[in-house]
């Protein structure tokens, strides 16, 4: 077989849709191959298939590569070659990490896999792996700041976020394949993990006060965590915890109840499991290291690094948010001009609309689902609400916690429903408090009267705007349409915009003017 190209720098800005890129990864406990579509500068996982080969399973022992983990590790490379090849990708990045970078044998590994598949494996350094790990944290929300903590079978990487940037990165050979084999015994294990931690910690990150947690011994934590307290909300990327909470999850993991719980959790391969307990066992020792407030587990990591990495300095500059919710719909169509004209239609009554994040952020909010909105578009008018609904909660958006993801969610919903609950109501009731639910029902039933006003169409909102007037009199909402224009509001327009009016406590008033 031939080689096959790596990713260079990727613009895409214009004509997102047919940019493709895949990912391997070579890590100690799994060997991934991920494909992903780019759309500006939000990306989403559209293939994953992942064999967990245990190459780094014999390293303490051997410092060797495990004898079975190189022949599955050496089966999945070819498949995935072989699926790379197929799909014609714009790209595909190559990551190695600890066991390639540590095993006595990775070199002749390395070669084999040269030999026949043709890829060329060129493992990261520690310090490396911990800077794509983060950029994959700021990929999936920009926002990010704080120390990301990445665990893989055999390393530990730790390094700071910041205004979008990946600061420092430091590497330990504390990965549960580095540190034991055979029994896990946390009473031996704590104190050689603090002590391995403790002048890193309190050196580099004791100013830090959140954790983002990567890789997937603590993402299955979360999720079991979340199952075992009724979480309604069932997504690990962005999972929030307060660290006293964190700790004791944590704690739970690595004691003897929680680890035989852990290792006959259904659902979780063997393998998987055999890491759970230690994972819980790092966490507790870094909670108890660092003054952190906040754990949060990641939106991304190394795979999702090294597919950000390969953008251009212009794409990143883009909104991921927008650009995921632009996405869903074909962009360049009448939908998209469409949702722009709803944003513009609401945006002179923006200030004065009741709120539940600071300004720049509800904003942000109501532009995706100004956007979003146009999911619903064709779709069955019984299911399209739900649907919308579904794509807020659980869609590869980046750049959302999972309250802001409510928020988003409930204003959807109302925008086709007004009277019955969304599905999983108790996500929101959960999420958000009473008050910050009417505030997403408001710009929701704004969307929903706009929508009802133009027929969908983008040329209508623009002869109309809104506004709010007060004086002497009661404060109102002031529907303006252009002269000529009188005949689109009937009985039906009427009450939409009433209705609205009436949940902002105000009167409405229509009227005509000679210009928009």
């Amino acid at each position: 077989m031939g080689t096959i190209k790596t990713a260079a720098p990727i613009s895409t800005a214009k004509r997102a849709r047919k940019k493709r890129i895949g990912v391997i990864d070579i890590g100690s406990n799994s060997v991934r191959f991920v494909v992903y579509a780019l759309n500006g500068a939000a990306f989403a996982s559209i293939y994953d298939e992942k064999v967990l080969a245990g190459l780094g399973r014999d390293l303490r022992r051997t410092g060797k590569l495990n004898p079975e983990g190189r022949v599955q590790a050496l089966a999945a490379l070819k498949r995935f070659m072989a699926l790379a090849q197929a799909q014609k990708l714009d790209g595909v990045r190559i990551a190695a990490t600890a066991a390639l970078r540590d095993a006595d044998d990775a070199l002749a590994f390395i070669t084999l896999v040269k030999k026949q598949t043709g890829l060329e494996i060129d493992p990261l350094s520690g310090e490396a792996e911990a800077s794509m790990s983060a950029y994959g944290v700021i990929a999936g929300e920009p926002r990010a700041k704080g120390l990301a903590a990445d665990l893989g079978g055999a390393s530990l990487e730790l390094i700071e976020l910041v205004n979008g940037q990946a600061l420092g990165g430091i590497s330990h050979q504390l990965g549960p394949f580095a540190m034991y084999d055979g029994q896990f015994d946390p009473h031996i294990l704590r104190p050689q993990i603090a002590h391995k931690l403790a002048d890193t910690l309190g050196q580099n990150f004791a100013h830090l006060d959140t954790l983002y947690l990567i890789g997937g011994a603590w993402r299955n934590l979360a999720i079991i965590h979340q199952k075992r307290n009724e979480y309604p909300l069932r997504m690990a990327h962005n999972y929030r915890l307060d660290a006293q909470t964190a700790k004791l999850m944590a704690d739970w993991a690595c004691s003897q109840h929680g680890a035989q719980t852990l290792l006959n959790w259904p659902n979780i391969s063997q393998r998987r499991a055999d890491t759970l307990p230690y994972g819980g066992l790092l966490l507790s020792v870094l909670l108890e290291k660092l003054p952190v407030k906040h754990v949060v587990i990641a939106p991304g990591g190394l795979r999702d690094g090294l597919v950000y990495t390969a953008l251009d300095v212009e794409t990143k500059k883009r909104n991921a948010l927008f650009d995921a919710c632009s996405s869903l719909y074909r962009r360049g169509t009448k939908q998209g001009q469409m949702s722009r004209a709803l944003y513009r239609f609401i945006n002179d009554i923006h200030t004065q609309l009741p709120r539940s994040f600071s300004l720049d952020n509800e904003n942000r909010l109501r532009k995706a689902a100004s956007l979003l909105i146009g999911t619903g578009a064709g779709l069955h008018p019984d299911h399209r609400a739900q649907i919308v609904y579904e794509i807020a909660l659980y869609g590869p958006l980046p750049g959302l916690t999972h309250k802001e993801r409510a928020y988003l969610a409930l204003i959807l919903f109302r925008s086709f429903r007004s009277r019955k609950k969304p599905p999983n109501n108790s996500a929101i009731q959960y999420s958000l408090s009473g008050e910050e639910q009417m505030n997403a029902k408001i710009y929701g039933e704004a969307l929903r009267a706009a929508i009802v006003l133009s027929g969908r169409s983008s040329a209508v909102l623009e002869k109309c705007s809104l506004k709010f007037s007060s004086g002497l009199e009661a404060s109102a909402l002031i529907l303006q349409v252009q002269d000529g224009y009188e005949h689109l509001i009937i009985e039906r327009i009427d009450k939409h915009f009433r209705a609205l009016a009436t949940m902002l406590h105000v009167v409405l008033k229509i009227k005509t003017r000679d210009s928009c």
